[in-house]
């Protein structure tokens, strides 16, 4: 038996380990907030960490990924680097994100008071906001990355991952994890007691929190253990926890939270898309709301690209073309450049295209034979063919099932009179950019919308007036579900959307 001592930011421990035992699993097993994107299948380098001692050879994979000079370093992918003696694993203290989980909501009465927490379960990313009731002051919230991380970067992995490490494993992971954000929200603030609070989340998530097998939502006819519309087993800082109701297997309660916040029923022709992990859209049209949901993945919000990451200090938000074709960028907080989120990765491909640097095909020709990666000015950032690809699945994806909800209603693009963008990254997206590399339909542009995060506004709206909920259940049972996944016009729009092209 040898010791692995884990130093993370100011804190250090040791645990035991066994020759052969990877090193991803014990980070996994006591650093909960450890991010495994790809599941550990050695395919994002995303998981990359200073290791000293006794390890194994560097494997073929991890030469590919790692620089040399990160080599040099002592840098090992944690997925493909096992114990052989006694080590030391030096993980990057994470940048706390400065950027508060912005939303923005329709006029409506606030009837409920005391103080209550108000929760979005994101696939990548968890808010939590402690909010007066009375007056609907957001008195402190926290961000973090979903605890849930280790097991996979989206919700097929999680829920594989429930029959490897186990249902509780996974359930117990998120909620300690709203425990401990909750708790440090009441410490900041003072407060003692809440009187309750909201979580919303897509169905597997929701799923998850509350202990229930999530495993018919894999599979045809994709099944639901509960629609929710609720109160959880589970409390939140002692009080209860109500859980908004979902539409379907893959049309969770977060996007039924977003329609609320977006306020797009009974006004037209109106178009919601949730840009995350998992791209959710809504259409109303003639008093109908028809509603699917596309895999879109987390390159959206900088996992699995090679310089990607959250939009937090240090990230390229914004990218464009100055006089004399030179590239600017902008850094959030002004900081040091240390990676890209998907705002500014959606300018860069933008600008890429301007100056043909990349084709409509998505082919990066770079100038000098050799060069692997385009590089973001100076700012030592820069994206490679990979980059590109992932990206290219993620607005594929989206614009695909956007075009598919018009089609099924008959409706064009000219008909639509308001495009509603909501999620932490269409808070933030360039909607010039986002139109000019196919994201979404060239026409929605000068009709698009931000809310920010829909689906915690609309969490919050839950909070603080009882009576929505009631709405907001209706809502999830009069929508109808379109499933993609056996619709030939989103297959050929899937396909078509491939160009970075205006559509």
């Amino acid at each position: 038996m040898f010791e692995l001592r884990i130093c993370s930011g100011v804190h250090t421990i040791t645990v035991p380990a066994q020759e052969g035992q990877l090193v991803s699993e014990l980070l996994q097993q006591n650093i909960p907030s450890f991010a495994l994107p790809c599941a550990g299948n050695h395919t994002c380098g995303k998981c990359r960490v200073k290791m000293e001692g006794m390890l194994s050879p560097l494997s073929e994979g991890e030469k590919r990924v790692l620089s040399q000079e990160e080599i040099e370093n002592g840098i090992r992918l944690a997925c493909a680097c096992t114990i052989a003696g006694n080590a030391t694993a030096t993980l990057h203290e994470e940048t706390a994100s400065k950027i508060i989980a912005w939303y923005q909501t329709p006029d409506y009465p606030r009837t409920e008071t005391g103080y209550g927490f108000a929760v979005d379960i994101g696939t990548t990313t968890v808010a939590v906001q402690l909010i007066d009731r009375e007056t609907g002051t957001i008195l402190a919230e926290r961000l973090a990355g979903n605890a849930q991380r280790g097991y996979g970067a989206d919700v097929i992995s999680r829920i594989e991952a429930c029959k490897t490490a186990g249902l509780d494993t996974l359930s117990d992971r998120i909620a300690d994890q709203l425990e401990e954000m909750a708790q440090e929200c009441l410490q900041e603030t003072g407060i003692t007691e809440v009187v309750e609070s909201v979580v919303t989340g897509n169905s597997t998530m929701l799923h998850l929190y509350e202990g229930l097998d999530p495993s018919s939502l894999a599979v045809v006819p994709f099944d639901v253990q509960s629609y929710f519309g609720c109160f959880s087993r589970r409390t939140l800082a002692g009080a209860p926890v109500y859980l908004p109701r979902c539409i379907g297997a893959y049309v969770g309660a977060d996007i039924v939270c977003a329609i609320l916040a977006a306020d797009v029923t009974g006004h037209g022709t109106q178009l919601l898309a949730d840009i995350g992990t998992n791209g959710e859209m809504a259409l109303v049209h003639e008093g109908k709301l028809l509603c699917c949901s596309t895999a879109a993945g987390p390159a959206f919000e900088g996992a699995g690209l090679s310089s990607g990451m959250p939009a937090a200090a240090g990230a390229i938000r914004a990218v464009k073309l100055t006089e004399g074709d030179a590239v600017a960028y902008e850094v959030i907080q002004n900081e040091s450049a240390a990676g890209i989120c998907g705002s500014g990765i959606l300018d860069a491909l933008a600008v890429m295209l301007e100056t043909e640097v990349m084709d409509d095909s998505g082919y990066l020709e770079l100038e000098e034979e050799d060069a692997e990666a385009w590089p973001v000015g100076d700012s030592g950032i820069s994206i490679t063919q990979k980059d590109i690809r992932q990206i290219q699945l993620a607005k594929s994806a989206v614009c695909g099932g956007l075009l598919t909800l018009l089609e099924k209603e008959e409706v064009s693009v000219d008909e639509v009179s308001r495009f509603v963008v909501a999620g932490g990254f269409g808070n933030t997206m360039n909607p010039v950019s986002a139109a000019k590399i196919g994201l979404f339909p060239g026409g929605l542009q000068p009709k698009t919308a931000f809310i920010g995060n829909g689906a915690l506004g609309g969490a919050a709206m839950l909070l603080m007036n009882r009576s929505l909920r009631e709405k907001a259940s209706r809502l999830a049972q009069e929508a109808e579900e379109l499933s993609l996944s056996t619709c030939t016009e989103f297959m050929d729009y899937y396909i078509d959307c491939m160009a970075f092209d205006t559509f």
